[in-house]
Formats: structure tokens, C-alpha cells, sequence
């Protein structure tokens, strides 16, 4: 394995101890927590470029990669609505889990083509990503500052579902060949 792949690890190391520190809803642990998420966060844009830079580029580190994003997002995401007990945050974590899901899907079935081409991110998917990564963040914290910060942040998150949904939609548009 490439340091760029033990980049990546790290944000799945990261996830159980995010949930942990969340779980006591103790403004120094929240804080505490979004050190962890933001340096989770980071580490998408890190070893991408380590690797591309190293010139160590692998298919097991781009799965990884895959695979921790995905990760970060969406068990973080559904533990959050589980401790917020919010009935608005619902709808915007199925529509960014199950964009997740299905871009896995979609990946794969091109992957497993005979005549696949690169899947290259797209701005689109990198905003999608950003917003995500921020409005979780606001959400990580929220519980410690006020009901309007919580509110603010649930904005946040029904816009990065948006994001996402228009972001599926951009890739199935691009990769509608292979189905």
C-alpha cells in the first residue's frame, strides 16, 4: 500500500471516533469531534494529491478512496440524524445515501465494461462533496450552539442533497452509454 492509501485509511479510522465523541453531546467533544471530521475531510483532498504528485496512483487507493468517502459521509450522516432526532433531516440523508449507493452501482457497471473509460470526478461531484463536508460540519456542532445554528446547518444539508442529486444526475447523463 502507498502513503496516499494510509492517507485515506485514516478517515475511516476516524469515523468511530467521531461518533463516539458525538454521542456525549459535550460542547468540548463536539468541537473535539469536528477537529476529527475536518481532518477526515482534509484527507479526501490529501491523498489525491500525494498520489497523483508521487506519481503512486493505484486502483486499490482509488477504491479505497471511494470507499472512505462514502463512508465518512453517509454512516456520519445517519448518526447525526440519529442524535439530532430531526424529522427535517430525513429526507436529505436518504437523497445523499442513496445518490452514494447508486453512483457505486453505476461505477461498477462500468468498471465491469469492456469498453470502460476513466470515471473523472466532476466539479459538479467536487462542490457536492465541499458542501457536504461543511454543512456536516455546522451539523457536528450545531447541538452545542443553538436551535437557529441547528436550523441553519439542516439548510446546509438539504443543499448538499440538491447538490448531490443534481451531481447523479450529471453522471448518469455523462455514462448513459453503458447502461
Amino acid at each position: 500500500m502507498t502513503f496516499a492509501s494510509y492517507i485515506t485509511l485514516t478517515r475511516v479510522i476516524l469515523i468511530p471516533l467521531i461518533i463516539y465523541l458525538t454521542s456525549f453531546q459535550i460542547i468540548t467533544l463536539n468541537l473535539f469531534a469536528l477537529l476529527l471530521f475536518l481532518v477526515a475531510s482534509l484527507t479526501d483532498y490529501l491523498d489525491g494529491k500525494i498520489a497523483r504528485k508521487t506519481n503512486t496512483e493505484t486502483s486499490l487507493g482509488a477504491l479505497l478512496d471511494l470507499i472512505a468517502d462514502k463512508l465518512l459521509v453517509c454512516v456520519i450522516l445517519i448518526w447525526l440524524n440519529f442524535i439530532t432526532q430531526s424529522v427535517y433531516l430525513v429526507v436529505p440523508t436518504i437523497l445523499i445515501v442513496s445518490r452514494e449507493l447508486i453512483i457505486s452501482s453505476v461505477r461498477q457497471i462500468i468498471v465491469e465494461s469492456k469498453e470502460s473509460k476513466p470515471i473523472n470526478v466532476s466539479i459538479l461531484g467536487k462542490v457536492k462533496t465541499t458542501i457536504q463536508f461543511i454543512s456536516i460540519s455546522f451539523l457536528i456542532i450545531s447541538p452545542s450552539i443553538n436551535d437557529n445554528f441547528t436550523l441553519f446547518a439542516i439548510a446546509l444539508i438539504w443543499i448538499a442533497a440538491v447538490i448531490s442529486i443534481l451531481s447523479l444526475i450529471d453522471y448518469l447523463r455523462s455514462y448513459k452509454v453503458y447502461f
